[in-house]
């Protein structure tokens, strides 16, 4: 394998690294979400892929009954 050939390969596992790690963040999210009764539709990992080598996680839109749920479990475990 040359030079060119393992860059590459690199940059191919920093990106599989990259969408596992933000898909694994989407998965502890979801988790703790639906544990606090809250559900965001629209939450995943980023489909267009690394950003400066970071998958990115869209959140999404959500119903303002929702957001405003979801502020209150914040809120509530900012309070410990």
């Amino acid at each position: 394998m040359n030079e060119s050939d393992k860059r590459t390969a690199r940059a191919a596992s920093r990106k599989v690294d990259a969408r596992k790690e933000a898909d694994d963040a989407v998965r502890t999210l979801k988790d703790a979400l639906v544990a606090a009764g809250v559900v965001l539709p629209s939450l995943r990992a980023d489909p267009a892929g690394p950003v400066c080598g970071v998958v990115l996680v869209e959140l999404g839109g959500a119903r303002p009954d929702v957001v405003r749920k979801l502020a209150a479990v914040v809120k509530k475990g900012s309070d410990k």
